[in-house]
C-alpha cells in the first residue's frame, strides 16, 4: 500500500467548483430541514436530501484532485473514516428492520380494521409490538451516539469533508429512530435527542395510533413509512458504494 503523508501542500478545490459548490448546497439544506423533522413526511424528505449529499460526495471522489488527496491523507485518519462507514451501515440496517417492523404492524391493524373484525385484540397486539420495539430502539440509539467523528486541526480537508457527511447520516438515523420511538417513553437518552429534535411531541404519528384506530391515518402512515423504509434501503447502497470508493483508492 502506498504511504500516506499529510497533504498539507494540497487542497481542496475553491467553493466556485460546480461540484464542490453543490455539496455545500446539500449539506446546508439538510441541516437546514433538521429542525423540522417532526413528521413522517419531513423525515421522508431529509432521506432523500442525504441521498442527494452522497450523490455529490460520489461526484467529488471521481475527481483526480480529490483522489490524489484521499491517497495522501494521514492513513489513521483515513482508517477511522472506513470504519465509522461500517457503524453506521450496522445502525442503517437496524433503523430499516425497526421501521419494516413498524410498517407491518401498521398493516395488520389496518386488515383488521378493513375486515371490520373485533379491533381490541388486534389493537392489543400492535401496543404489545410497539413496546417490544423499544428495546432494539434503543440500542440502535445508543450504538450511534458512540460513534465518534475525529476531528483535529491537523486534519486534512478531505477527511473533513466525509466527518460532516457521516455526521450529517448519523443525525438523520438518530431522528428517524427517536421519532418511530414515540413520544410516550421514559428514556432519558431518548428524551434529551427528543428535546431537540422536535418542538411539537404532540403530532407525532406513532402516538397518535397509540391512542386511537382510524383507518384512513393507518392507511397513509402506512405508505409514508414505506417511503421511510425505501429511503433507508437508498441511504444504505450510497453508504457502500461511497466506502468502496474510499477503499479503493486507499488500497491504491
Amino acid at each position: 500500500m502506498k504511504t500516506r503523508q499529510h497533504a498539507r501542500s494540497i487542497s481542496l478545490p475553491t467553493r466556485t467548483n460546480p461540484l464542490l459548490a453543490q455539496f455545500d448546497e446539500n449539506l446546508s439544506s439538510l441541516r437546514g430541514a433538521e429542525a423540522t423533522s417532526n413528521s413522517l413526511s419531513s423525515l421522508g424528505d431529509r432521506l432523500g436530501n442525504l441521498q442527494d449529499l452522497y450523490v455529490s460526495v460520489d461526484d467529488l471522489i471521481q475527481m483526480s484532485h480529490i483522489q490524489q488527496l484521499v491517497q495522501e491523507s494521514n492513513k489513521k485518519q483515513a482508517d477511522g473514516v472506513l470504519d465509522t462507514y461500517i457503524r453506521i451501515l450496522d445502525a442503517c440496517t437496524a433503523t430499516k428492520d425497526i421501521f419494516s417492523q413498524a410498517k407491518h404492524d401498521v398493516q395488520e391493524l389496518l386488515s383488521s380494521i378493513r375486515r371490520k373484525k373485533d379491533t381490541t385484540d388486534a389493537h392489543g397486539n400492535y401496543l404489545a409490538s410497539r413496546k417490544k420495539a423499544k428495546r432494539p430502539i434503543q440500542k440502535a440509539l445508543k450504538d450511534l451516539k458512540i460513534v465518534k467523528i475525529s476531528e483535529g486541526v491537523d486534519q486534512v480537508e478531505t477527511i473533513s469533508l466525509f466527518n460532516k457527511v457521516q455526521s450529517a447520516t448519523i443525525s438523520v438515523l438518530e431522528s428517524s429512530l427517536c421519532y418511530v420511538m414515540g413520544t410516550k417513553t421514559h428514556s432519558s437518552l431518548v428524551s434529551k435527542l427528543m428535546r431537540s429534535k422536535s418542538k411539537d411531541a404532540s403530532k407525532n404519528e406513532f402516538d397518535q395510533m397509540d391512542q386511537a384506530l382510524d383507518a384512513q391515518q393507518l392507511g397513509e402512515m402506512e405508505l409514508k413509512i414505506q417511503d421511510i423504509e425505501e429511503g433507508l434501503d437508498c441511504l444504505f447502497k450510497h453508504l457502500i458504494k461511497t466506502r468502496v470508493l474510499l477503499l479503493n483508492l486507499l488500497s491504491y
